[in-house]
């Protein structure tokens, strides 16, 4: 690459004048760049590259790769990646993990557990190497992508706002910098193909099985199709309107707060809801996300629904809302308590692998029972038939792995079988009409891709038992405390 060349390359001024316009790095300051391999991050690292050559700039460079392990060329990116920087002479950070496990033992899409261990790889990185900032290569359709994903999901303002130019990563004082979001993946291709810059092709990107592809390669290319030819532009700018009037709205609503949240003796978060009775309904929303933030709430993962919820909790319409994180809001005279559902006096216990076949004794003083056969139809008909409390017939094929047995944990989700979609686990429960002790009675059993049976409650949609069926596991849960409450 040519230095002249690099120098007076429009992206990389546009790229400047964004992060001057947002103050989003410091001079000399310490920058660890997360680059997969592919060509927005290639290029990511090449315009900051040059602009850390800029004397008033002067920013110190930090490569680092996190391999998934997810397929079988990924240490092909890894090398690459390593290759580059060494050529480059910038010091490189490469690291290996199995996302599919980690994803099994969070009961958490392949998606969500991967950027999670991003993310923690790279504030790790920055903590170990003294970096101030985190730089990654999303840009403006990657934000028109996130605003679609989470107007569908259902996202109040902040979520449909789409990704902030900068945030905090972390609780330390770490910020996630995003010095491309304003430009588009086409001008970045073109960048790289003027900088005759190499890069790698992940080939699941094609693959619309997750949902982020599906995005990407279906949906808003039907919307530029039938709707708008610039659909994906008009989704940023509706997403930065929504940042502005999110801004202004969540001013107002923290004053409020500041009269209506505070913390009981024991450390709860608690809401005045006489004082969101002269409230905008509208406005408690904000209200209601400043307690949860206080309360180490994930806000991504409160929806729209969640909200409308706790307005009906505060207008004395609902008693209990199950909140992300197994959390529970609950009314209790004029204040509204947040609190984990789990309370303090739950007894940890280790997870316990199954013996299958064979029987294996819990802490809790229950057995589980586990056995496979051949699918018999008419013994299946009978266990339908007669069905008994805490005895499972599941599709043996389609359990992965070793079976386990714990207590649930904050964030479980499964798929009921008879129910539509997934549920955590707490809501299950708590719709189930189970008291605290009683919910906290269930056990998870699960295999390496998350839980398959909520003992002795419901199997997950999953393993159920299918026309194609050849093996069959059952599984029989005896004693220990009762979930059903009796």
């Amino acid at each position: 690459m040519k230095n002249s060349s690099a120098k007076t390359d429009p992206l990389v001024d546009e790229v400047a004048g964004f992060i001057d316009a947002r103050n989003l790095i410091a001079p000399e300051g310490r920058l660890v760049v997360g680059v997969s391999g592919g060509c927005d991050s290639v290029a990511a690292l090449a315009i900051l590259r040059q602009l850390a050559r800029c004397p008033r700039r002067a920013y110190q460079l930090t490569v680092a790769h996190l391999d998934h392990a997810l397929r079988a060329d990924s240490a092909g990116d890894a090398a690459f990646v390593a290759e580059l920087a060494g050529r480059w002479d910038l010091p490189c950070i490469v690291e290996r993990i199995d996302i599919a496990a980690i994803a099994a033992q969070r009961s958490l899409g392949i998606e969500e557990a991967g950027r999670m261990a991003r993310y923690e790889f790279l504030q790790q990185t920055a903590e170990r190497t003294g970096g101030r900032y985190v730089a990654v290569a999303h840009h403006a359709d990657d934000n028109a992508e996130t605003i679609c994903h989470r107007i569908f999901r259902g996202s109040h303002l902040r979520g449909a706002s789409g990704m902030p130019a900068s945030r905090k990563l972390g609780e330390g004082e770490t910020l996630l910098v995003r010095p491309l979001l304003n430009c588009r993946r086409s001008e970045i291709e073109a960048f790289c193909a003027r900088m005759n810059l190499a890069w790698r092709t992940d080939p699941t990107n094609a693959r619309s099985n997750f949902t982020r592809n599906f995005i990407r390669n279906e949906l808003l290319p039907l919307i530029r199709r039938r709707i708008n030819p610039n659909g994906d532009m008009a989704l940023v700018r509706l997403g930065k309107a929504l940042a502005e009037a999110e801004e202004f709205i969540a001013a107002q609503a923290r004053d409020i707060a500041s009269e209506c949240i505070g913390l009981d003796r024991s450390g709860e978060i608690v809401v005045d809801a006489s004082v969101l009775a002269g409230v905008h309904r509208g406005l408690g929303g904000w209200i209601f996300r400043e307690a949860m933030e206080r309360g180490g709430i994930a806000l991504r993962k409160v929806s729209t629904g969640k909200l409308e919820e706790l307005s009906a909790l505060a207008d004395g319409e609902l008693h209990t809302v199950n909140l992300p994180g197994d959390y529970v809001a609950r009314r209790r005279g004029d204040m509204i308590v947040i609190a984990p559902a789990i309370g303090p006096g739950v007894p940890t216990e280790e997870p316990v692998i199954l013996s299958v076949p064979g029987e294996t004794n819990l802490p809790s003083g229950a057995t589980v029972v586990c056995s496979r056969a051949k699918f018999d139809c008419e013994a299946f008909e009978a266990h339908c038939a007669d069905h008994r409390r805490g005895v499972e017939l599941l599709d043996a094929d389609r359990i992965c792995g070793q079976l386990i047995c714990r207590p649930r944990l904050p964030g479980d989700r499964f798929a009921p079988l008879g129910l539509s979609g997934s549920q955590t686990v707490s809501d299950f429960l708590t719709n189930a009409a189970l008291d605290p002790d009683a919910r906290d009675a269930a056990r998870c059993i699960c295999d390496e891709e998350g839980i398959v049976y909520l003992a002795p409650l419901r199997i997950d949609q999953r393993v159920k038992i299918t026309p194609t069926t050849g093996r069959v596991m059952r599984i029989e849960v005896n004693g220990g405390p009762d979930p059903a409450g009796t």
